[in-house]
């Protein structure tokens, strides 16, 4: 006779609550339409303009050793504090999304590779914000269109 025993344990699975907290993953792509990496962000996050505000007066700082002719490993040392600081505003992973083939200060047509980077980031957020904010406005006037038209002036409904 073949006895089975129940060996199962019953774990229960920790409670957890799940959020949309709106990060998304948008692909990076160079002007020959090769993806460089993907860049994982939540590009609607008011607080990246109070990490920004933390950050900014570090960024002149953080090219002082190459300025004072500190050499590769200077420019190593800024570029990887210029990532770090990407990373903390933006609250993403910007040394693979942008920076894994091309160093944060490489010169592209007198600008910094990272301010390439920077400018296009911003470019992203605006767009983000601007079709955030016409979302917004746009259920805010469905829901307050009764009162605007006098529908609901005197209660009716």
């Amino acid at each position: 006779m073949n006895e089975t025993t129940n060996t199962q344990t019953t774990q229960q699975q920790p409670l957890s609550l799940v959020l949309d907290d709106r990060k998304i993953s948008v692909p990076v792509v160079n002007k020959m339409g090769e993806q460089i990496g993907v860049f994982s962000f939540d590009p609607t996050d008011v607080n990246m303009v109070t990490r920004y505000d933390e950050v900014s007066d570090r960024f002149a700082q953080a090219l002082q050793g190459i300025e004072q002719g500190g050499g590769l490993d200077a420019l190593n040392a800024a570029g990887d504090q210029i990532v770090s600081f990407l990373d903390y505003v933006t609250g993403g992973n910007s040394r693979e999304a942008f920076f894994s083939k091309v160093h944060p200060l490489s010169p592209q047509n007198g600008k910094f590779y990272c301010e390439q980077v920077f400018e296009v980031i911003g470019a992203f957020i605006r767009q983000s914000f601007e079709a955030e904010g016409a979302k917004i406005g746009k259920r805010v006037s469905e829901h307050t269109h009764g009162y605007r038209t006098g529908k609901h002036a005197k209660g009716d409904r």
